[in-house]
């Protein structure tokens, strides 16, 4: 396996066996992982694990809002509220991007929600051509 694999597997590993334990497990989580990286003559890797397995929990932990324009404040946090209740996540991070003509793209690290107009209109665009 090429190094960089190797750090990406670990790390999210890592992450997934210590989510929502307590910061003692995680420690002897960790703990353990270098001993096998010792054992193996990896140990050298285990700072970039630790800083790649902080970049993935992060973003796992945050919704990528992508709206077509600024958008009222009341409108945003209803969406945002929504969004945070149904998809489990508490961060939002809010970009805006034109080309996607009007409504919304949310994303997780697992889940993709697109009510753009840009979506429905190349929908619309495949089904005159019978490609649906």
């Amino acid at each position: 396996m090429k190094t960089k694999t190797v750090i990406t597997t670990w790390a999210r590993v890592l992450v997934l066996l210590t989510k929502g334990q307590p910061e003692t497990a995680k420690k002897k989580i960790t703990l353990r992982l270098k001993e096998q990286l010792k054992r193996k003559k990896k140990d050298y890797l285990l700072p970039k694990i630790l800083e790649t397995a902080d970049k993935y929990a992060a973003r796992q932990e945050k919704i990528t809002l992508v709206l077509a324009r600024e958008t009222e404040s009341q409108t945003k946090e209803m969406l945002e509220q929504r969004l945070k209740a149904s998809l489990g996540k508490e961060k939002i991070e809010l970009k805006i991007d034109d080309s996607i003509i009007g409504g919304f793209v949310a994303r997780t690290e697992d889940c993709l929600i697109d009510a753009s107009v840009k979506k429905y209109l190349n929908q619309l665009k495949k089904i005159s051509l019978g490609e649906i």
